[in-house]
């Protein structure tokens, strides 16, 4: 078994700049940093962060990624990942990649080093290779919210674009036209699935994609506001929109609230995700349920079913998208908002 003096010695480091580039240092230059991990990936060597589990010869820890754990979608999916891990008599060790490559790679490189038995993993920004690299190495990993050509029966997912495109034709069968669309600024998977799907609808309902209609900004509450206000300063018409995710459509919905623009009788609005946010907003939000706690629940029962080498072609889960009809949807307005509120210009 490798140690980390081989690593160092390997990579023509010292100890030290091997210890920094492990536990995430910044204080390292950019070529000791890729000597040291392409060492670390050659000699397949983990910092032992947990040397009784070593002892015990048999972890009773079940790793968790997740992109960022201030965003409830996260809380949820981690939340649902503990109360499985904790019915099989494990614990749950999570680390946040904050959608960084690199941030994602610490984040797993991290979780073998506490040498996890399972290893459930929500990574959207390293590759398809690398990806496919750490499920050879690990073979209890699961990957959620993302398809690896060859490891399909270890990927749990779901249909993100059939759920935007649900979500935008329930808008167009209102009588909407004028559909504006925010995204999600990250170039990720789930981003460009969910613009796909919104894109499909107006195309199936004969309508020209305008892309004056699409903003996008970070998927949190404060990515919404901005979002909305940039919309608004563009002085061009919608009367509904779609939004990446619940969290996003509540701070969306403030600003236009803030403006004298009422939902759904100005706006109509629907979000993606069906968080418990969705049901307590005024008015409860309309939105796309993405059954985010039965996917983490069987992604821990998969990767614990592959870590005892068993069959695991009955928890491969069928996960579907649905609309949830509330009370943020309507026909468009006779008297359009943008013909009696005056907004204020570009800043």
């Amino acid at each position: 078994m490798a140690t980390i003096r081989d690593v160092a010695k390997h990579a023509r480091v010292s100890v030290a700049t091997v210890s920094r580039v492990l536990n995430g240092s910044p204080k390292v230059s950019a070529q000791a940093r890729a000597a040291v991990l392409a060492a670390q990936k050659e000699l397949d060597f983990h910092l032992n962060a947990n040397a009784r589990t070593l002892a015990r010869r048999d972890s009773e820890i079940i790793g968790v990624t997740v992109s960022d754990l201030s965003d409830p979608y996260f809380g949820s999916l981690v939340r649902a990942c503990e109360s499985e891990a904790r019915r099989l008599g494990c614990t749950l060790l999570v680390c946040q990649g904050l959608h960084e490559t690199e941030r994602e790679r610490l984040a797993i490189e991290n979780l073998l080093s506490h040498h996890c038995r399972c290893l459930i993993v929500h990574a959207l920004t390293l590759s398809d290779a690398e990806l496919s690299d750490y499920l050879k190495r690990v073979p209890s990993m699961v990957l959620i919210n993302r398809i690896i050509k060859g490891y399909e029966k270890r990927c749990v997912n779901v249909d993100n674009k059939k759920g935007e495109y649900l979500a935008v034709c329930r808008l167009l069968e209102q009588g909407h036209k004028r559909i504006a669309y925010v995204g999600s600024a990250h170039n990720i998977l789930d981003a460009k699935q969910r613009l796909s799907g919104y894109k499909k609808a107006l195309k199936a309902h004969g309508i020209s994609f305008d892309k004056k209609l699409v903003t996008a900004d970070e998927p949190l509450l404060e990515g919404g506001i901005r979002a909305a206000r940039d919309l608004l300063s563009r002085q061009i018409e919608f009367t509904a929109a779609a939004i990446y995710n619940d969290t996003m459509a509540a701070g969306f919905m403030s600003v236009l609230h803030q403006h004298g623009i009422e939902v759904p009788q100005d706006v109509s609005v629907v979000g993606f995700d069906d968080l418990l946010l969705a049901r307590c907003l005024y008015p409860p939000l309309s939105t796309i349920s993405n059954p985010v706690e039965q996917m983490g629940a069987a992604a821990v029962r998969l990767s614990n079913a592959l870590y005892h080498h068993e069959d695991t072609t009955a928890l491969l889960p069928d996960l579907e998208v649905g609309f949830v009809e509330r009370e943020t949807i309507a026909r468009p307005n006779s008297e359009p908002w943008h013909q009696r509120i005056v907004l204020p210009g570009p800043e």
